[in-house]
């Protein structure tokens, strides 16, 4: 079986592919990965091969809204808008590609609807993969409205026209299925693999059996690089970290971090993200300051995590056991980080930052190493993590969907020869 998996070309997103990609490989099946050159590495890691994509698809560099303060979802959709833009020009290659392949199955990550419109000309079978939350829940249709932050932006207005008529072009001039953007990002396929726990779903009982909640795969990544581990022995660690997006330029949250905790016990490790210079922060020695750190190499060695609060944080942290103080980055909130931090403070695994003052920090690092109860609760929330069976039962679902559709299609041309 040849399977070709398109993930949005963010850590975040590609992270989570990962594990279900290894499990395939170890059956026997191969796995191509459409990424850029950033995520080749990491991708044929899993013993897979891929296709290389241009640069330009993957997600904004750092950027400051023009109102000031943190980016709000609006501010985002200009950006999201012209990075669709830019799929359609690689998308006839990506078929081109697909077809010489041999393709007969595609993943694909709801954003990256390329990988949908690659399906849809090849005629195989679409199985989306979803890193957070299966979105269709009232609860969650709440959140985006809060998270809005108003009225799309002339911008954004202006980058959708640009991307409907390009769309249009293409499917005239080439024949290739347009992509559904926005109206894709928010469709289900007939098999949708989750990496959450189905505890963790909003309004899980809304959601049927085409929706298979996995939970996380957490499995070394490779990307430890020269990381010095032993730099953390014998000391307590704590983990500071904003995720990987654009939204984690947060100079002035770095600096307060810094001022927390210097001279102090901890081991601070701080991945600070690509749009902050490490050498600006001026960290004292008991810092170790990098613009990326390999998370899963350093949370099993950590006594408390301060994260933005992304699902695959969350859930990583809870797998190490780690309590967190969470921390949104997006102004009202990203659609998972919200509801994260409010899952983790009302099951009692962490906080939710109400201040981000040194002293406010301190107190709340403190409060989270000192009272046993955080890590006595986390303990106990431990097997809902392992319960969906991660990347072996991700692997049969997707097999299993596989199988049954062949054989309809074969029924199919059987009662047609009839």
């Amino acid at each position: 079986m040849k399977v070709l998996f398109f993930p949005l070309l963010s850590p975040g997103h590609v992270n989570p592919m990962l594990p279900l990609a290894r499990e395939l490989v170890s059956r026997g099946h191969d796995v191509v990965f459409f990424v850029n050159e950033a995520f080749e590495q990491v991708a044929r890691a899993t013993g897979a091969t891929t296709h290389r994509l241009g640069n330009g698809l993957a997600l904004p560099s750092p950027f400051q809204v023009a109102h000031g303060g943190l980016p709000r979802v609006k501010d985002l959709m200009a950006p999201l808008f012209e990075q669709m833009r830019q799929a359609l020009h690689e998308l006839p290659h990506m078929v081109d590609a697909a077809r010489a392949l041999g393709a007969e199955a595609v993943v694909y990550d709801p954003i990256a609807q390329w990988g949908v419109s690659v399906a849809r000309a090849l005629g195989v079978p679409a199985v989306q993969f979803e890193m957070a939350f299966a979105r269709g829940a009232p609860s969650l249709t709440r959140e985006m409205k809060a998270d809005m932050g108003g009225p799309p932006p002339l911008a954004a207005l202006g980058a959708l026209v640009r991307f409907k008529w390009e769309a249009w072009k293409l499917q005239r001039e080439r024949a290739v299925p347009a992509m559904n953007v926005p109206g894709g990002f928010e469709a289900f396929a007939d098999l949708n693999l989750l990496s959450i726990p189905r505890g963790h779903q909003p309004d899980a009982e809304r959601f049927d059996e085409r929706f298979v909640f996995v939970g996380p795969s957490v499995a070394p990544r490779g990307d430890r690089g020269d990381f010095p581990l032993e730099w953390l022995e014998g000391h307590p660690v704590l983990l500071i970290s904003l995720g990987t997006s654009s939204m984690n330029q947060q100079p002035g949250f770095f600096a307060a971090c810094v001022e927390a905790f210097r001279d102090s016990p901890w081991r601070v490790v701080m991945a600070c993200g690509a749009g902050v210079d490490p050498s600006a922060l001026a960290a004292p020695s008991n810092f170790l300051v990098r613009r990326y750190v390999p998370q899963l190499e350093v949370l099993p060695r950590a006594r408390v995590f301060i994260t933005h609060g992304g699902t695959n944080s969350v859930l990583e942290s809870l797998w190490f056991g780690v309590p967190m103080a969470v921390h949104p980055t997006v102004g009202g909130g990203w659609i998972d980080q919200p509801l994260n931090a409010r899952l983790v403070t009302r099951h009692g695994l962490g906080l939710t930052l109400t201040s981000t003052e040194p002293r406010a920090l301190r107190e709340a690092v403190e409060r989270l190493d000192t009272e046993p109860g955080y890590r006595e609760r986390i303990a106990a929330y431990q097997p809902t993590l392992r319960e969906g069976g991660g990347a072996p039962r991700a692997a049969e679902a997707l097999l299993a969907f596989l199988a049954s559709r062949r054989q309809a299609a074969s029924r199919s041309v059987e009662a047609r020869s009839v």
